[in-house]
């Protein structure tokens, strides 16, 4: 009875593939290789236990209080000195702080996404990104890539037949990928995006975690002379998701709308979670906290893909994982990785099925391990109990 009362925008939600696994991820008698939430492991929890018991304690008139839309000064100066430090141009008033970089998505596309408009994606590409603007009613473009990523005869083809508004791009450790752009695809991308006049969307979550050395994570952004990308960073991989606290680069202009569009969303993000991160930030112990978790998941790769030579080896194909969280396979055998997930959990192991990530209802033969969350010794009995569920796909 209700449904007639839905708008036409909400009959075009689409519910998290990656979600629908969340039942697994704490269950014990489950190696969960599904949900890509950062190792509790990693949490500076006890230097941001006493960082929140004086941010309250001395700084509860702002800590507690209504604050700015736009985002803590302080911070939003951090975040652009951090930007500038990545290559990119940027002044404290082209940024704006959001509640995690999701709602940056949610945000863009509510300012910039009209019913109907197209956007260009990845094949795959990450599902809360594609949530975001099938939530606007827009029309999603596949654009296919390899492991240097986006190949730029088919963003070409895309753009020409589709004209696109807009490209979302993750180009460091894609999720649910785990590639990274290279350089001069990069430089390609932007190329076409000024030949054919649609704006870039960088979101770039994962470009902290580097596993090996020469990967090179320089944005798009920093070689940006017209403003036309937009770049999402997030706070959540090197600190912790329960700190919601991302952000957006972007020319003023558009950084205004965007403060409106967050305005009515919800006034301003919790100032306690930005008074923690801005007071965590300015005492400088931002950077030795990256490198402790990347030498946290570099270990973590090593074991996962040590286990999946092991068990897939001739069988499968998996992304080098040089960054991230995610590595990514594709099962030699025409199967539906889907139609496992069942016996898989049956026999204590779960990942996500790839295809979900493709818009265009492809990979359907491909699934998105992480090997962010399991102590060494289940990432490894996890690979084998997902092996014995898979070799009677053929």
């Amino acid at each position: 009875m209700l449904d007639r009362f839905l708008s036409a925008d909400a009959r075009n939600f689409r519910p998290s593939a990656i979600r629908a696994f969340a039942k697994w991820i704490n269950d014990p008698k489950v190696i969960s290789f599904a949900g890509g939430s950062p190792s509790p492991e990693t949490f500076p929890a006890e230097r941001m236990a006493a960082i929140a018991e004086h941010v309250v304690r001395e700084r509860r008139a702002v800590a507690l209080q209504y604050g700015p839309t736009r985002g803590l000064p302080r911070l939003c100066e951090f975040v652009a000195s951090l930007c500038r430090a990545r290559g990119i141009a940027c002044a404290s008033d082209e940024v704006i702080l959001t509640t995690g970089s999701q709602q940056a998505l949610d945000l863009i596309a509510h300012t910039l996404v009209d019913p109907g408009d197209v956007v260009a994606v990845e094949l795959p590409t990450y599902i809360g990104g594609t949530s975001s603007f099938y939530a606007r009613s827009a029309k999603l473009a596949g654009v296919l890539q390899d492991d240097d990523g986006i190949l730029p005869e088919s963003l070409a083809e895309v753009a020409r037949k589709n004209r696109p508004k807009l490209l979302y791009v993750i180009p460091n450790f894609q999720n649910p990928s785990g590639r990274l752009m290279s350089q001069r695809r990069r430089s390609r991308v932007l190329e076409i995006a000024r030949e054919q006049d649609f704006l870039i969307i960088e979101d770039d979550p994962y470009g902290e975690l580097v596993h090996v050395d020469g990967a090179d994570t320089t944005p798009m952004k920093s070689r940006d002379t017209e403003g036309r990308v937009l770049y999402l960073g997030t706070f959540s991989k090197v600190l912790a998701p329960g700190v919601r606290c991302g952000w957006i680069v972007a020319p003023k202009m558009l950084i205004e709308r965007l403060q409106i569009a967050k305005q009515a969303a919800d006034l301003c993000s919790a100032m306690l979670d930005q008074s923690i991160v801005d007071e965590y930030c300015h005492a400088g112990e931002l950077p030795a906290q990256i490198e402790r978790v990347r030498a946290f998941y570099r270990g973590k790769r090593a074991v996962m893909l040590d286990a999946l030579e092991k068990n897939f080896g001739g069988r499968a194909q998996w992304t080098s994982a040089d960054g991230g969280l995610f590595t990514f396979m594709t099962l030699n055998e025409d199967v539906d990785a889907a139609a496992r997930v069942q016996k898989a959990v049956a026999n204590g192991v779960a990942y996500v099925p790839g295809a979900p990530f493709f818009v265009d209802g492809s990979g359907r033969n491909t699934m998105r391990l992480t090997f962010a969350k399991e102590p060494d010794a289940r990432i490894r009995e996890g690979v084998t109990r997902l092996a014995s569920v898979l070799p009677s796909l053929s």
